[in-house]
């Protein structure tokens, strides 16, 4: 026997786009419950997966919140159809993958600030950029970065700063 035949091609699997999920979600949310108890649904559904150990729930209500504003803003006459919901969740996406870089920065700036201070002097950030750095960068190099940055304030970067920089 032949060895090409006794191979089996690998099952390929596709991979489906937000977009798609939302129209399939917005398909399911069409039926005849009021708009309000919807998008209660969905509300707590989409913030129960992205603050699952929120302790004392403030960051999942503030979530629900917005998620609830977003699709009150984008359904028209009580009713959510494939392009409000899908307007409703690219509008939620957005403040997501904002929400996301936000918690990244923080942590690596959190990591990086030994002294707990809420700046990074000039060591702390050598020791960031010498973790992160792009292989071409010398050390005068993170340090005209690191003055640039910390606009000369004694105590170092600040986050604000850091992260206006980073992004």
């Amino acid at each position: 026997m032949d060895s090409k035949q006794n191979k089996q091609k690998p099952h390929k699997t596709k991979t489906m786009s937000n977009k798609e999920i939302y129209r399939i979600l917005a398909f399911e949310f069409q039926q005849q419950d009021s708009l309000g108890i919807k998008i209660d649904l969905i509300a707590e559904m989409v913030s129960s997966l992205f603050y699952p150990n929120d302790q004392n729930g403030e960051a999942k209500q503030n979530f629900k919140n917005l998620i609830t504003q977003s699709f009150k803003s984008h359904c028209y006459k009580d009713e959510i159809n494939e392009e409000s919901f899908c307007n409703a969740m690219n509008s939620v996406e957005k403040y997501i993958n904002e929400e996301t870089t936000d918690r990244f920065l923080q942590k690596i700036f959190k990591r990086h600030d030994a002294d707990k201070d809420g700046f990074l002097d000039q060591q702390e950030f050598i020791f960031l950029m010498k973790n992160y750095k792009d292989s071409h960068l010398t050390e005068a190099d993170m340090l005209a970065i690191y003055n640039r940055m910390s606009q000369g304030d004694p105590k170092g970067v600040s986050y604000d700063n850091f992260k206006k920089y980073s992004l």
